[in-house]
């Protein structure tokens, strides 16, 4: 909304005061905004700019800035007033013998392990952390074929959330419940939003990452591990309002390989598509525009390759007719031109399939 209210109002003159929260998740609007920031800080000097997150590569945001600020950029640190968390590993090949290990059946005994430690037999909320819809399908069947025979699953309520769920069932996961809930959620609940009454989080370390394959030459979700800020944050959730338990579904030599962040979504995103936004929001051409972490310029030329060959800018690289209309499309540049012209040929809900 606010890249948007750019066209204009190019200086952003409406506000004194702008707060980026959640910085750390890099996205493309994040970064666009950044960038955009960067830019008018010259001719708004009285401009504030607030940059937020708890688990935030504060070096790199604060270098990033202060060629603009002509100074140092003040990082401040505020202690949370969260509690505890005690993290347990538990990786799922090590939960039951190696034919039968699964994220599902590693989840069942990691919430069984919890459960059976409560002496009043309640181990409160839990919130687990899996990478897309069609685990927490497998996972939900798993709880409920369990809860027929295991007296420890009785009086439990399964509450899948993702984002294709209808705003009413999304809702469930707020209401209050004299049983004992199991939120089965993708990242949605890791920044996004706060599942009230969790004590207890498993995480399977897993994520669905948007990423561009330059051998397909498209993008895809892809499964792929978190990164460490990622599974802090995952732990941070039991300790809002009591001390936590966090089991995570992987080994602590797993855990400290991994990366410390989580990769901005400009390197591995489809520049062809980032070229369409930054051209329909005026943004500029992306090998002036001052990213946080700049794309190659190769990977940029072969993006400019690519939306020629799909007629969406001309030799001047401007946006065509077709191009204006790709970038308010929200698909792979390749799969919008395919919509576009099935439409434009009566045939689009055949492309639809």
């Amino acid at each position: 909304i606010l890249l948007a209210e750019t066209r204009s109002d190019r200086l952003l003159e409406l506000y004194d005061t702008i707060i980026i929260d959640e910085a750390h998740e890099r996205s493309l609007n994040i970064d666009f905004l950044l960038g955009y920031l960067h830019q008018i800080l010259p001719r708004r000097p009285d401009l504030k700019i607030i940059i937020t997150s708890a688990t935030i590569d504060a070096d790199r945001f604060a270098a990033h800035f202060e060629d603009v600020n002509r100074a140092p950029v003040p990082i401040l640190e505020i202690s949370g007033s969260t509690y505890p968390v005690e993290l347990r590993y538990r990786p799922v090949e090590e939960v039951e013998d190696s034919a039968e290990a699964s994220i599902p059946r590693a989840v069942v005994r990691a919430i069984e392990e919890l459960a059976n430690e409560e002496r009043s037999g309640n181990a409160g909320d839990v919130l687990v952390f899996l990478p897309g819809e069609r685990e927490i399908r497998e996972v939900s069947r798993e709880l409920r074929f369990e809860a027929e025979m295991n007296p420890v699953f009785h009086r439990t309520e399964i509450l899948p959330l993702y984002a294709r769920l209808s705003p009413s069932d999304q809702q469930r996961i707020f209401r209050q419940s004299s049983q004992r809930r199991i939120v089965l959620s993708t990242n949605v609940a890791e920044t996004s939003l706060t599942v009230p009454g969790i004590r207890y989080v498993v995480d399977s370390g897993l994520a669905r990452m948007n990423r561009y394959s330059s051998r397909r030459k498209i993008q895809s979700l892809q499964i792929e591990p978190i990164s460490r800020a990622s599974a802090r944050q995952r732990a941070g959730r039991c300790g809002r309002t009591e001390p936590g338990i966090c089991v995570r579904l992987y080994s602590e030599s797993d855990h400290d390989s991994r990366d410390e962040f989580t990769s901005p979504e400009i390197l591995r995103s489809n520049l062809a598509g980032v070229i369409l936004q930054m051209q329909s929001l005026r943004l500029g051409l992306p090998q002036d525009f001052p990213f946080v972490e700049p794309p190659d310029s190769r990977r940029i030329n072969d993006a400019y390759d690519t939306l020629h060959e799909l007629n969406a800018i001309d030799l001047n690289r401007n946006l065509t007719t077709t191009g204006q209309t790709l970038a308010r499309i929200p698909v792979d540049p390749r799969i919008g031109r395919i919509l576009v012209h099935a439409c434009d040929e009566s045939v689009l809900q055949d492309a639809l399939v």
